[in-house]
């Protein structure tokens, strides 16, 4: 693949004979090498041959048969996305990425990072395949989990990063300051119900580090109240949480020393 990739293709980009000739000899080369042939690289070297000629969907199928065999190396998945990046061919691109992406599902970050990076370079061209990769990015869930909360802020869509937290069951201490900051300064109010939520389930554990959590939690909830200039609600609240919290001894001491009641 290196070879056709570096050398042969750029010298006969237009000679389609010499690529359908590889690509004829490769399919006979099962009858040649019977048992012995590495079925893997066969399919992915005639999905090679086929993304040359421009039959992308029997590429794909080429492409996934030899996945099944053995999983793709993450450097010929992104071979391809490489490829077509370098020429340019960005409608192509928005094909290919959610259709071979998923074979990167189950490698580390670092290789969806560069799914991520083809993709942004999709958008930065044509703003309307974006559907197409949130689709996407989706579909490769959990795995593309990283990629997808990093996309979901740098676009913007607070409130899909939000709903993505809750229902994964995140916890917002498990989450960095920096992670939360560009919602906490462009939708301060997605963090309600994250935080709020978050409190309740620290006080059911019913033990001290429940309710130093839950403490923490509700002070960074007592200043985005102040931030939303929302200070009677936040007041009213606090009141009836240790109200009808009366009887939780340690929690009024860890409210007391947070400085959240009187």
């Amino acid at each position: 693949m290196q070879l056709w990739i570096h050398w042969i293709y750029p010298l006969a980009k237009h000679n389609a004979s010499l690529i359908q000739a590889e690509l004829e000899q490769l399919q006979t080369a099962e009858a040649e090498f019977g048992s012995t042939l590495s079925r893997a690289s066969w399919f992915t070297a005639q999905g090679l041959m086929s993304f040359y000629l421009g039959e992308d969907e029997t590429s794909w199928n080429l492409l996934r048969e030899a996945d099944k065999i053995s999983s793709l190396p993450p450097a010929a998945v992104l071979g391809f996305f490489d490829m077509l990046h370098a020429a340019q061919e960005w409608d192509r691109l928005a094909q290919w990425l959610p259709e071979i992406g998923p074979l990167l599902g189950s490698h580390r970050n670092e290789h969806l990072s560069s799914y991520q990076y083809y993709w942004d370079a999709v958008i930065q061209h044509l703003p309307e395949k974006a559907e197409r990769m949130w689709n996407s990015l989706a579909a490769m869930l959990p795995y593309s989990k990283d990629i997808y909360q990093n996309a979901l802020i740098t676009h913007g869509r607070w409130r899909e990063w939000i709903d993505y937290q809750l229902s994964t069951g995140r916890e917002p201490l498990e989450l960095r300051v920096s992670e939360l900051a560009p919602i906490e300064k462009n939708a301060p109010e997605l963090l309600l119900p994250f935080y709020h939520q978050a409190v309740e389930r620290y006080i059911l554990h019913k033990n001290r580090a429940g309710y130093k959590a839950a403490v923490k939690l509700l002070k960074r909830l007592a200043k985005l109240y102040k931030k939303l200039k929302q200070q009677e609600r936040w007041d009213l609240f606090i009141v009836a949480l240790s109200v009808r919290n009366s009887r939780l001894r340690a929690f009024q001491e860890e409210l007391r020393r947070g400085k959240l009641i009187s």
